[in-house]
């Protein structure tokens, strides 16, 4: 086979994107869009169950629940053979006590049949007992963050060097053990045969850990002739359309357990020539410090 017959066997055999499932993915402010992935598979249930919402989650699994009950009730309305049941309704509630292993009394098997429907039935509702306690049960358990990340990240001059700035804070009570920290410039990369990419370069830090973060966390890097920054303006920026990736992870001690929170920040949210407002003010003794949440975002302008 030739690389012509190959290559043309390969374009024919490209999918159409009417015709196949995509999977779209939030990139910061970019969507994009996967054309020929399979958007949903039945191994990716448990993820999906545990990335839903609260609301969503109880709606479907009431809806599930009436769901089942219709489809015994159907069954037990087709065969019969439950006494002092009459109506599809009466069948309905019927089923409901049985998948809840209650049973009232007034409405009991009267045949094989019936028999061996409660039987599957209570066996149904066993597991999915189970099953529903042990999802909720790891949603509850699932560690979160309330962690915030500044709208903007600013370049200003610091200690004579143009230093990248950009805020992080802890919203909750609790500490966060040992946290990293890292930032990584993504920007486009021609090689000299032309191919062009998008690449992420990991940025230097003046502090990339912190034993104890508590309450607010200024990133830093300096814009040095080792920083992949230097030198470039706002229109380089905005040009090649840069973006900042910011991730941050660390043991809750609340959870026991590994958090991580990430941010991407556009070219439109890196300003030159502003820094960030003070947050920080005495209460009666330099022991006394107060922290207003409310100028977290705020920046101002630096006058050089």
């Amino acid at each position: 086979m030739t690389p012509a017959t190959l290559a043309r066997g390969t374009a024919d055999r490209m999918p159409d994107s009417k015709d196949t499932d995509g999977i779209v993915i939030t990139v910061g402010p970019t969507r994009v869009t996967k054309l020929g992935a399979v958007a949903f598979r039945w191994s990716d249930v448990y993820y999906a169950i545990l990335s839903v919402s609260w609301p969503f989650f109880f709606i479907a699994a009431i809806g599930l629940y009436l769901a089942v009950n219709v489809v015994f009730a159907l069954v037990y309305y087709v065969g019969g053979g439950v006494s002092n049941a009459t109506t599809f309704l009466d069948y309905f509630f019927f089923s409901i006590q049985t998948l809840a292993t209650v049973g009232y009394g007034n409405m009991s098997p009267a045949t094989t049949y019936a028999h061996w429907i409660a039987t599957i039935e209570i066996i149904t509702g066993l597991l999915a007992i189970a099953i529903i306690t042990s999802l909720v049960f790891a949603r509850f358990s699932k560690p979160t963050t309330r962690i915030v990340f500044s709208n903007a990240a600013v370049i200003v001059p610091y200690n004579g060097v143009p230093t990248l700035m950009l805020r992080v804070a802890n919203e909750r009570g609790s500490h966060i053990l040992e946290a990293a920290a890292s930032i990584a410039l993504v920007c486009s990369e021609k090689s000299i045969e032309g191919h062009n990419l998008r690449r992420f370069h990991k940025l230097k830090l003046e502090r990339t850990r912190s034993p104890l973060f508590a309450l607010t966390w200024l990133l830093m890097h300096r814009i040095d002739e080792t920083s992949p920054l230097y030198r470039l303006t706002a229109d380089d920026i905005k040009a090649d359309d840069m973006r900042l990736v910011t991730t941050l992870t660390g043991m809750d001690e609340t959870f026991a357990a590994s958090v991580t929170a990430r941010h991407h920040y556009a070219h439109e949210s890196i300003l030159f020539d502003h820094r960030f407002v003070d947050m920080f003010s005495e209460q009666g003794s330099p022991r006394e410090l107060r922290e207003d949440m409310r100028k977290f975002h705020l920046v101002e302008r630096f006058e050089r």
